[in-house]
């Protein structure tokens, strides 16, 4: 390759780089979360919840079912 040829090849490169931003960008970015964090650990606990009073209902009969 002649120094024109590497030349005219490094130009395009270059072009080529600033036409396709890098995937990644550099430095600090914001965290991807999706806001559902807090909802699904409330409705967990919620879910644990009914079934311990559930479960404590029907072992100490409270809903009359072993009469």
């Amino acid at each position: 390759m002649s120094n024109s040829d590497k030349d005219d090849y490094m130009k395009e490169t270059k072009e080529e780089a600033k036409r396709h931003p890098p995937e990644e960008k550099e430095g600090l970015q914001e965290p991807r979360t999706t806001g559902y964090k807090p909802l699904q650990l409330g409705i967990i606990i919620f879910v644990v919840l009914v079934l311990i009073i559930v479960g404590f209902g029907i072992g100490t009969d409270w809903f009359g079912i072993f009469d």
